[in-house]
């Protein structure tokens, strides 16, 4: 048995280093949502962050009024088909 789309997707992110964690929410023994944490580089706009995707959370950090750190945990659900593609890839 091969492994399937959103399996595929979870190693994909794992493999590309720019994850500090991803997270699964399993619901009737398959995956249905995936969630990534990221560090985002600390000089790029807000405003550009903030539209990049639809479901996300973002931390910014401060320090002696400079920003310091930028994370955020975005949400991706996985399509409930038999063959689990996904619906929307993030990478």
């Amino acid at each position: 048995m091969g492994l399937s789309k959103s399996e595929m997707l979870v190693l994909e992110m794992m493999r590309t280093g720019k994850y500090i964690s991803i997270k699964l929410v399993i619901k009737n023994g398959a995956v249905d949502t995936i969630e990534g944490l990221e560090r985002l580089d600390t000089k790029e706009r807000i405003i550009d962050v903030l539209k990049q995707h639809d479901f996300q959370n973002i931390e910014i950090k401060k320090s002696h009024g400079r920003i310091v750190c930028v994370n955020r945990i975005f949400r991706q659900k996985v399509s409930p088909t038999e063959n689990g593609s996904v619906v929307n890839k993030h990478l």
